[in-house]
């Protein structure tokens, strides 16, 4: 969609359909496993603002999203998609190592390969945007969330930020397989005091801007479609509804130009920390300091429009944070394809697939890969045959010797890998002459598979032999 088309549409749009595309809801509200009534009425949630929300987090599978957006945009009055997030963290199916544990690799280079392999997979199952990397400096190991960072030094951690970004990102979010990268959470969340979470963080200027900003900005400056608000405050001013934090330094001084989430009802916090009386002011400073998307509390819902109509917010607030969230659904393609990669054959094979790319590069595993695909679960048995079947001619013994395996999974993939090497034949047809039932088997498929015409000799004499039953009536057909 042209620039000009995305601004007609939100000219278009009326201030409650703007309003509720800043709610982000748990993907419960659109399973059936959540309502707007009750409890949730109660957070100030109504069907309109379901039937109208700008995203979703918490939902996973192709299939599950295809079928909400599809529903979702049959309804919605302008046809605006829904954007899918979650936190994809160290992976997505194919788990890496926690980022601390990546960090302390001291490879970025590796941490954006993993980046990039998690996104394919979170692309395939149908989201649009991951909540990490988290950037956040951390030197308090009291606090539950150190594992989540990659460590104590700005230069290492910035190095991070911008690989996972890149990995994510890619160069074009329209291309296959990338999702946008949020980066988190703005700004100094890992220093909270005693180390508790949502705590007060109490940093000079100097330590902030020189130890604690560093990441954010390298995330920033890589690409990072999303900044995530923090709990904490700074300066005794919770982040989520600091205006300095967020327009003047984020903003203009960082030059961060693209859709700044909240976390988890971090609007509702500022009540917590003492700064607002109740939701209605707590709006007006959310609003103010810039944060275009409420997650998952139905304060904007419910106190915006009001707000607008009353003259206490701008309606320029509201038309700004909303052309920043149409304009990362632009970027991601999802106006001319709402659905972008989701695909649920690719949902159930990615991550086997990515196993076995990351096997593949390690070498020096050449006895463990033979080992194992003897003696490991079905499962690890099966990936070792793929990972050896990348470099067949080496591996052909070992390949071979896995002829008799009891896994219909692994057999599968052996007849595959067998059938696709006629130089083998001799090996093969050797095979019918095997005295475990399970091989015979094998040899007679694949010699079907390349043609049994071509060795109505070889099996004749096999089925004049043959005892097993099982092998007798495949040499038959």
């Amino acid at each position: 969609m042209t620039e000009q088309k995305l601004q007609q549409l939100l000219q278009d749009m009326t201030l409650e359909e703007k309003v509720n595309q800043m709610l982000q809801l748990a993907g419960g509200f659109f399973t059936g496993d959540m309502m707007a009534m009750g409890p949730m009425a109660e957070k100030g949630f109504t069907q309109e603002n379901v039937a109208q929300a700008g995203s979703v987090l918490g939902a996973l599978g192709a299939e599950k999203l295809k079928k909400i957006q599809q529903d979702f945009m049959e309804k919605h009055p302008h046809k605006i998609p829904l954007l899918f997030m979650l936190d994809v963290i160290n992976g997505l199916k194919t788990i890496y190592p926690i980022p601390l544990g990546q960090g302390a690799t001291f490879e970025p280079e590796l941490a954006e390969r993993c980046a990039q392999m998690a996104a394919k997979e979170s692309a395939v199952s149908g989201l649009h945007v991951t909540f990490s990397p988290m950037v956040d400096l951390v030197r308090d190991a009291r606090w539950g969330r150190v594992m989540e960072s990659t460590g104590e030094d700005p230069y290492l951690n910035s190095l991070f930020a911008e690989a996972m970004v890149r990995g994510y990102q890619g160069e074009n979010l329209q291309e296959p397989y990338r999702i946008a990268a949020c980066v988190k959470h703005f700004a100094g969340y890992g220093a909270p005091t005693a180390g508790r979470d949502y705590n007060t963080v109490e940093l000079s200027r100097h330590t902030l801007k020189e130890f604690y900003l560093p990441a954010y900005k390298a995330g920033i400056d890589a690409g990072a479609a999303l900044v995530m608000t923090s709990f904490n405050t700074i300066d005794g001013v919770p982040a989520t509804g600091n205006k300095w934090l967020m327009r003047k330094v984020l903003r203009e001084e960082m030059g961060f130009d693209g859709v700044l989430i909240s976390d988890w009802a971090a609007i509702e916090e500022i009540i917590y920390h003492g700064y607002c009386a109740d939701r209605k002011e707590a709006a007006v400073r959310a609003a103010q300091a810039g944060v275009d998307i409420d997650m998952m509390t139905g304060i904007y819902s419910e106190h915006l429009c009001k707000l607008v109509r009353e003259g206490e917010v701008p309606e320029a607030l509201v038309d700004e944070a909303v052309y920043r969230i149409l304009e990362l659904k632009n970027k991601l393609g999802l106006f001319e394809n709402p659905c972008k990669d989701a695909d649920a054959e690719k949902e159930k094979t990615g991550f086997i697939n990515a196993c076995v790319k990351v096997l593949c590069a390690k070498k020096g595993w050449n006895e463990a890969f033979t080992v194992q695909a003897k003696e490991g679960s079905a499962l690890v048995r099966y990936l070792c045959v793929r990972v050896m079947d990348e470099d067949a001619t080496s591996y052909k013994g070992a390949l071979l010797s896995c002829a008799g395996d009891n896994s219909k999974l692994v057999r599968e993939i052996l007849t595959v890998v067998y059938t696709s090497h006629r130089d083998w034949k001799t090996e093969i047809v050797k095979m019918l002459e095997s005295k475990k039932s399970k091989e015979r088997e094998m040899a007679v498929q694949v010699l079907k598979n390349w043609g049994a015409e071509h060795f109505q000799e070889e099996l004749g004499t096999a089925l004049a032999r043959e005892k097993s039953s099982k092998v007798k009536e495949l040499l038959e057909n």
